[in-house]
């Protein structure tokens, strides 16, 4: 036995004595102490039941953290454990610091520390020693998979770019995308603490990731060797749809970054988190059902807004959709059928519907589209739509009309203007586009849908005495659309008194919310793993043209090959052509040249 004990302690403490395994960690901090902080963070997180409160989570790893070099004969003192978790959080009252500090201690002892009382001095167990070392080992061969997919991916985007990569510069890029990557989620992590620890509403916008990049790059001073617009594509690809060798991975640093910026604002995580709704009746816009169809088309893993909606249900939450948005996916699916007829006679006119966007861009055949549109829609669309919604996916129909009808006059007139306003501008886009106008009978219709979301649940908050704070309520709009969450400020000077609290609530805010709200112990661990890192806002923008001739391009280049290898070729393609058109694929702009396009059909031919 004493023998085994001495061989482990020839190679564990190596490991423990390597602080650049620490190093190499939490890449979006700077300091070692604080990056120590950050590995037992995602430890304890990873370990611990999800019913314990998460200020008892944070503060046991900040404690461990600290104190991670002792041993029976280099201990550590109760003042100088605060001393350490002070300089990790500065900031933060002494008094309640140090309760915190000693509850964890406490509950710490004899299982992972070792108490001296008559000195009142401290230290790990050894089995806690040898943890922490196969931790450090476990995270660098999890971080040497996710720098293998970011070499992969940025060598396809370099290729695809015609730039030529020496070993020395593809090497570089993928560090400097290493650090990117973390960057990335500290910054979604920030912006939900922030927004929940002071009270900022669930407009939880985080940096886009393309800003992300260009403030590493400017730190860093380094000029990288393929463009901004490439880089952000690339790690956007990355962590929308993540290769499942590295998702977990990829949900624990995010977890953990949020987590830690949780401890940055407030000691007492637990009391800001619970102020958040543990219950939710939540109605769904348009926008954000949209993609749950589209998904039909993908494989299971690659759909992300799906499993969004699957997690909120199993954590309990209710999902609705109101008349009005049944409304309009019905008109929208009626529309791309019109839309396909119109082509064959050459009179369809303006960008193609999202549906019908969806199914080319998934490598599918036009003739194909209208039989997949059944799915959805037959014979009675709104009672089909409503049946499907809640058959697949568990999103029942709710009217909101009757609220709306007792709501004041005064609120329902001043939402109704703001939506006025907002459609007049997207008009004058049109215009601009030389695109005919909407009919004004529609637009009229869908300003009524969104005011019947907005003011439908402010009256429902009001009439079921729903709790009144910032996230304490239980009714809420989950929307893209920006307008909404403006609304509370653009209203203000038309009404008398205070406006109500905005019902609107973003996807990002919803994905932070089940992986650490309340909600959070109800969530299955295979669950949570699997929840999206971040999800593609960027799906109902219009799709350029160059991207729809590609796929047709493609599907007559590879038409030896069978249906499903096809359409996977596809997929593929599009997805490393959208990297290459940068920004101005999101405007619709033609950037694809045909030596490009004849490269991406050759390479789609080699995968």
């Amino acid at each position: 036995m004493a023998e085994a004990e001495e061989l482990a302690k020839l190679v564990v403490e190596p490991i423990l004595a390597d602080s650049g395994l620490i190093e190499r960690q939490a890449q979006a901090l700077d300091d070692l102490e604080v990056k120590a902080a950050f590995v037992y963070l995602g430890l304890q997180w990873a370990d611990d039941t999800r019913e314990k409160g998460l200020t008892k989570v944070c503060f046991e790893a900040i404690v461990r953290s600290v104190l991670r070099d002792t041993t029976s004969e280099n201990r550590m003192t109760r003042h100088q454990v605060y001393d350490l978790v002070s300089q990790l959080l500065p900031g933060h009252h002494v008094r309640s610091l140090r309760e915190q500090v000693d509850g964890a201690l406490k509950r710490l002892n004899k299982v992972y520390i070792r108490h001296w009382q008559h000195v009142d001095e401290f230290c790990l167990t050894w089995d806690e020693r040898v943890r922490l070392a196969n931790r450090l080992i476990d995270l660098t061969a999890q971080d040497d998979v996710l720098r293998s997919h970011l070499r992969e991916s940025l060598y396809i985007s370099a290729s695809e770019a015609e730039i030529e990569l020496e070993s020395g510069q593809l090497e570089g890029l993928v560090d400097e995308c290493r650090s990117m990557v973390e960057e990335i989620l500290l910054n979604r992590g920030e912006a939900f603490a922030v927004a929940v620890s002071r009270d900022q509403g669930a407009d939880v916008r985080p940096a886009d990731i393309e800003a992300v990049v260009n403030n590493v790059i400017v730190k860093s001073g380094n000029q990288p060797a393929l463009p901004v617009h490439v880089i952000a594509a690339t790690l956007q690809a990355l962590l929308v749809a993540p290769p499942e060798d590295v998702r977990s991975f990829l949900r624990s640093l995010a977890d953990t970054y949020t987590l830690f910026s949780f401890m940055r604002e407030t000691p007492d995580v637990q009391s800001a988190v619970v102020k958040i709704f543990s219950e939710g009746d939540i109605w769904l816009d348009t926008s954000v059902v949209l993609p749950i169809l589209a998904e039909e088309l993908l494989e299971p893993p690659e759909r992300s807004h799906t499993e969004l909606f699957s997690a909120a249900i199993e954590c309990g939450l209710s999902l609705y959709v109101s008349d009005g948005v049944v409304e309009e996916l019905t008109t929208h699916v009626r529309r791309c059928k019109a839309y396909l007829r119109a082509i064959s006679a050459e009179g369809a006119q303006g960008s193609p519907p999202f549906l019908l966007n969806a199914h080319r861009l998934a490598g599918k055949d036009d003739a194909e589209f209208e039989s997949w549109l059944e799915n959805f829609c037959g014979r009675d669309p709104e009672a089909d739509m409503v049946e499907y919604l809640e058959d697949e996916h568990h999103i029942e129909n709710a009217p909101l009309t009757e609220y709306v009808n007792r709501a004041p006059l005064e609120i329902r007139a001043a939402v109704a203007e703001v939506w006025h306003e907002n459609r007049d501008h997207k008009e004058k886009k049109r215009a601009m586009l030389g695109l005919p106008p909407m009919a004004p009978t529609t637009k009229d219709r869908l300003i009524n849908h969104d005011v019947e979301n907005y003011v439908g649940i402010i009256v429902r908050r009001e009439e079921r005495g729903e709790r009144r704070s910032a996230f304490g309520y239980k009714s809420w709009w989950l929307t893209l659309d920006r307008t909404a969450f403006r609304m509370n400020s653009k209203i203000a000077d038309m009404i008398d008194g205070k406006p109500p609290a905005s019902p609107a609530i973003s996807p990002d805010f919803m994905l932070n919310y089940l992986a650490i709200g309340p909600v959070r112990s109800r969530l299955s661990k295979k669950r949570g793993d699997s929840l999206p890192l971040m999800l593609n806002m960027s799906v109902l923008d219009a799709v350029p043209p160059d991207l729809l001739a590609l796929a047709e391009d493609l599907r007559e280049k590879l038409a030896d090959l069978s249906p499903r290898i096809v359409r996977r070729k596809i997929r593929e393609t599009l997805e490393d052509a959208r990297l290459l058109l940068g920004p101005t694929g999101r405007g619709g702009e033609v950037a694809l040249t045909n030596e490009v396009k004849a490269k991406l059909i050759a390479m789609a031919r080699e995968r």
